[in-house]
């Protein structure tokens, strides 16, 4: 075979070898451990999550998932790194919907976008949130809140894990759907203990951080956030019983990097799905305090682009920022 010849077929081969390299790489996909990057301090509820779903996904994929937490900045330090990070199926993140629907509008200098740079693979669970109280605290209801907002503005401290967090996003929601004021107390840490001695009367918390002190009689829960009653709490009305409208409810899903190959993103929801759907991960996630979900990756991109828009009006309107 001539030189021009043997280049010209060289070159043929590469570019065949290329056009099917997508295909190629999904069949084979994954051939090593994926590295799995949490947002989130160690011990905390994405970390646990991650880990009870990580085990069955990987037995799944046929390799297992490297839980990595990279906690730091209401979870940005975390989520930019899983957004640098080559876009071919090794490293995703698992994460939560502050650092996708409530950072964007509070960090105008954030470095990652959710709906440029990462790649929804499917959500996995809602968690809800309730309005619990100290033993003390006069109101037994969201309505006989309400009524104390109205004719004392400003008088109930509500805590909070600092601005911007769910929990005083939350509260803003009510007061900015109620037209009532009350005073907000952020904390750098867990605030219970303050609740409890009375420091603060009041606070929103997710239902599976908090359910053991409402069980336990230590505290009082008012209502929970969510747009239906839970089955670990039927007895509790929601917020939306009240304040017709009223939710908030979080939520936790898989992220690829922007550019991981269609191919791998269906291969990984599938795997999800399949993980999430399965009846003892259902009941696992349930006694959890939270609901299993297991969506497409276009619901997730959905719920983001909707909620973006939510908390973008009404950080707007409270004219909330966090740069520095």
């Amino acid at each position: 075979m001539g030189m021009f010849k043997r280049v010209r077929f060289a070159a043929t081969l590469g570019l065949a070898l290329g056009l099917a390299s997508p295909g190629i790489q999904a069949q084979t996909y994954p051939s090593k451990p994926i590295r799995v990057i949490v947002p989130s301090s160690p011990g905390g509820s994405p970390d646990v999550l991650a880990r009870l779903i990580g085990v069955p996904l990987g037995e799944e994929l046929g390799q297992p998932l490297v839980i990595e937490t990279i906690p730091g900045a209401a979870g940005i330090i975390g989520t930019d790194k899983a957004a640098k990070a080559t876009p071919d199926g090794y490293t995703l993140l698992y994460g939560f919907n502050q650092v996708a629907t409530m950072n964007p509008p509070l960090y105008k200098k954030l470095p990652y976008h959710p709906e440029r740079d990462l790649v929804p693979l499917g959500l996995t669970l809602d968690l809800s949130y309730m309005w619990i109280a100290n033993k003390e605290f006069e109101p037994d209801t969201i309505d006989e809140l309400i009524a104390l907002n109205r004719a004392k503005p400003g008088s109930v401290d509500y805590a909070s894990t600092g601005p911007g967090s769910a929990a005083h996003l939350g509260a803003l929601l009510l007061e900015r759907m109620t037209d009532t004021q009350m005073n907000h107390v952020p904390y750098r840490s867990n605030t219970n203990s303050d609740l409890m001695a009375g420091v603060v009367k009041l606070k929103l918390d997710p239902v599976a951080a908090s359910l053991g002190l409402v069980r336990d009689g230590r505290v009082k829960v008012l209502a929970v956030s969510a747009p239906q009653r839970l089955p670990v709490l039927p007895d509790v009305p929601t917020v939306a019983e009240t304040v017709p409208g009223y939710e908030l409810t979080g939520w936790q899903g898989f992220w690829a990097p922007v550019g991981t190959p269609p191919e791998i993103v269906q291969r990984l929801n599938a795997a999800i799905v399949k993980v999430i759907h399965a009846p003892q991960m259902q009941e696992r996630i349930r006694q959890l305090g939270y609901e299993p979900l297991g969506t497409t990756p276009q619901e997730m991109a959905d719920r983001i682009h909707r909620e973006l828009q939510q908390w973008g009006g009404i950080i707007q309107e409270a004219n909330l920022s966090l740069d520095q």
